[in-house]
């Protein structure tokens, strides 16, 4: 004999609320308002990296100014088609990959371009080794143009970011240069300081190359970042059709603080991405826009499914207290109150009902079950003397009329023993998780402070 009836309800068989669920489950991604405000701040980054690129083109181009006149000429050029390209960078984020692929191929023909520039003083290589005065006079003009380039290269670009340890190297080689000139080799080292000095050149033309893709694949990133952040609070509270006016969906209560890590998370990440020393490289920040932000919608997805499935859950196991309530009433037993463990929503669902004859009471529990979008029903009887015919007929009854309302409820099964006598107090099941452990806190403490007090005496 046990005072503790349990029924077991397939929830699924709600169709109606099913459909609820699903509807209320829909991520909404159509809004004009923060779509506009993510646009007018990319629009501001775009703005932003193209006056920085512009700024240090010109420091670049400032710091070129001593190079001999052919030399200038190649630079000049280059400078051309890395502005050209630095401005359909900013004008098209869509087609990012498809210009940088463009643009690290129009490089390479530059370089092709500026080596066979130089191809006419390869020629005359030979010639020039046997007059030393031209010999001295060319070698020198080309390593003062590659100690040029280097001192450019050093103060202007950031090449220690995109191209670490390359110019480094190439110092070395220009030191070697710089003694074989002095050493008055000039003639036999002509083809060594032209060969630095192409290096050099592209060197400049890479770091530049690389600085333009890496800020136009991090306002790309930072857009599409801030997209997400705002679906997330686009999506943070939603209204529930069918529901009283006012109430709203929290997809972070209704996901135990999902929701806010979730945002707290793209939060981080765009702060991260929107420093200016932001320390990912580019392939980081592609790996953001094609894994990391599709797996953040994924997962807001989820979220707002589960706390559409847990709300409408909820509001189930109310709708089936409500129907027990109704059939205890009918045998005898009239309401007196309700409430949800610890005041929240989230948790089992008690109504309690006393006997109009002998005074005996029912607790009705409907408790999610692991997931929270399911329930199981118990029936707690609390009686003085028990009839177990009379309880299993209660509860029988229950089963029936669940079934009529279309859910599919199994027959009572006894649980074994009498229900829990606290179940009936709904002023201690009602309080909060944090009164609870602060009233326990409380008593530990009297309880140490009586045991002192023994011992003292």
């Amino acid at each position: 004999m046990s005072g503790a009836k349990v029924i077991s309800v397939d929830a699924a068989a709600w169709r109606d609320a099913q459909a609820s669920a699903r509807d209320l489950a829909k991520v909404r991604r159509d809004m004009p308002r923060l779509l506009r405000q993510v646009e007018r701040a990319a629009r501001a980054d775009v703005e932003r990296v193209r006056r920085e690129t512009e700024a240090r083109q010109d420091g670049t181009g400032r710091a070129l100014a001593g190079l001999s006149e052919q030399a200038a000429k190649l630079e000049e050029e280059t400078g051309r088609r890395l502005r050209e390209h630095g401005r359909q960078l900013a004008e098209g984020r869509e087609r990012l990959a498809e210009q940088g692929e463009r643009l690290a191929a129009e490089i390479a023909r530059e370089r092709a371009e500026r080596r066979a520039g130089l191809a006419a003083v390869d020629a005359r290589v030979g010639e020039l080794r046997g007059e030393s005065d031209a010999a001295a006079a060319t070698a020198r003009r080309l390593f003062e143009d590659a100690r040029t380039m280097h001192d450019a290269i050093r103060d202007t670009l950031p090449h220690d970011r995109f191209a670490p340890g390359r110019l480094a190297r190439l110092a070395s080689r220009l030191a070697v240069a710089r003694g074989n000139l002095e050493a008055h080799a000039a003639g036999y080292s002509l083809s060594q300081v032209q060969d630095l000095y192409l290096d050099l050149s592209e060197l400049r033309a890479d770091v530049e190359r690389l600085a333009l893709e890496w800020e136009a694949v991090r306002a790309e990133a930072l857009a599409v970042l801030r997209t997400v952040a705002a679906t997330i609070e686009d999506n943070a509270e939603r209204p529930v059709p069918e529901a009283d006016p006012g109430t709203v969906l929290d997809v972070d209560h209704w996901t135990d603080g999902g929701l806010g890590e979730l945002r707290d998370e793209v939060a981080r990440r765009v702060e991260l991405v929107a420093d200016p020393a932001c320390p990912l490289d580019a392939a980081e920040l592609r790996a953001l826009i094609t894994e990391a932000a599709p797996e953040y919608e994924g997962r807001l997805d989820a979220l707002v499914e589960r706390a559409a499935a847990r709300i409408v859950a909820s509001q189930l196991r109310v709708n089936v207290a409500e129907q027990v309530v109704e059939v205890l009433e009918g045998q005898g037993f009239a309401w007196s109150d309700n409430t949800y463990a610890a005041g929240d929503e989230r948790r089992a669902f008690f109504s309690r009902l006393r006997h109009r004859a002998d005074g005996g009471e029912v607790v009705v529990e409907v408790a999610p079950d692991g997931d929270g979008s399911g329930f199981t029903l118990r029936i707690l009887s609390y009686e003085d003397d028990p009839d177990e015919a009379a309880r299993r007929e209660r509860s029988m009854a229950v089963s029936r009329a669940l079934r009529a309302e279309g859910l599919d409820a199994g027959d009572p099964a006894e649980e074994g023993g009498e229900p829990d006598p606290g179940l009936r107090d709904f002023a201690a099941l009602s309080r909060p998780a944090s009164e609870h452990a602060a009233g326990e806190r409380a008593a530990a403490k009297r309880a140490e402070v009586r045991a002192r007090g023994a011992d003292e005496r």
